[in-house]
């Protein structure tokens, strides 16, 4: 995706993902990454994931801990920085409930408080965007037998 916004191409392209590695900071201090898919991001930003009240990611966010979103999709990868808080928007839940969420939540509604909503608030990203297989081996060859260096794509590091 060649674009002048390079908050744009992240956010389009992250949304097109769908399901990332979320990594918050447990008790003892220790990293964990747990796959979500990803529910919507918006305008501002915000990106939204749905989860059960008792996973583990929820007492980790609990009071807005820094937390990390790191995308791996077909020659795009992305780490967003920022921090987390759970929500309990019943209409919200209403809206990005689908037939994936039904069977993740089995027997829980939207309206059931175990549902809850991970909400992240997104500070700083860095991204790398590769113009695909063929142009990246092609970038490698040159930059093999030349004495310029291979540029396999873009990277870029935004603030949100």
């Amino acid at each position: 995706m060649n674009t002048n916004d390079p908050v744009k191409t992240l956010l389009t392209k992250a949304q097109d993902a769908n399901v990332c590695m979320l990594t918050t900071t447990e008790a003892d201090g220790k990293l964990v990454s747990r796959p979500m898919a990803i529910q919507q991001i918006e305008d501002d930003h915000t990106i939204w994931f749905m989860t059960r009240i008792d996973n583990p990611a929820v007492q980790e966010t609990a009071g807005g801990q820094q937390v990390n979103v790191t995308i791996a999709e077909k020659g795009f990868w992305a780490s967003i920085a920022g921090s987390a808080t759970i929500v309990q928007d019943v209409e919200r839940k209403k809206a990005f409930w689908s037939k994936a969420t039904e069977a993740f939540f089995g027997d829980f509604k939207p309206e059931d408080p175990e549902v809850a909503l991970l909400r992240v608030n997104p500070e700083t990203a860095q991204y790398w965007d590769s113009p695909g297989l063929p142009a990246t081996a092609l970038q490698m060859i040159k930059g093999l037998t030349s004495d310029k260096p291979a540029h396999p794509g873009e990277t870029h590091e935004v603030e949100l």
